[in-house]
């Protein structure tokens, strides 16, 4: 199967936070997400909530990762992700972030991830560990 953004577009954790991935390909992603009044109310002010972020640093970083593995692969899991918040995320309307591979080993690969406030400044960045689960080879009929 060859993944695409409306892959993970379709699943539920993406629509239940209003979110899309629009790149994911060659280790590279964009994740876009429309900013709602439920997002809102970091450090009791306007700016993105951390939580939010995060989850998003999980998403872009994932899908840059799974963009440059093959069909063997069945699922990859989070097994780190070390966030710096630099600022308050101040966006007016769409929450943009960026996510690469950083390195791909056969079982765990490497990533960061960055997202821009309104003044396209990075506001926080992440970078990840991830656990990758292959699909085992079928026994030869004998």
């Amino acid at each position: 199967m060859t993944w695409t953004c409306n892959d993970w577009n379709d699943k539920p954790y993406m629509r239940w936070v209003g979110a899309r991935v629009v790149l994911a390909e060659g280790g590279r992603s964009r994740v876009e997400m429309p900013v709602e009044l439920h997002h809102r109310g970091a450090m009791g002010t306007e700016a993105i909530n951390g939580a939010i972020l995060a989850y998003l640093h999980d998403v872009a970083q994932g899908v840059a990762v799974r963009s440059m593995l093959g069909d063997d692969v069945r699922a990859i899991a989070t097994l780190n992700l070390n966030i710096s918040f630099v600022d308050a995320m101040a966006v007016e309307t769409l929450l943009v972030g960026v996510g690469r591979a950083v390195s791909i080993r056969s079982a765990v690969a490497f990533a960061e991830s960055e997202f821009l406030g309104n003044d396209g400044q990075v506001c926080c960045r992440a970078a990840g560990t991830f656990r990758i689960l292959r699909s085992r080879p079928r026994a030869a009929a004998h």
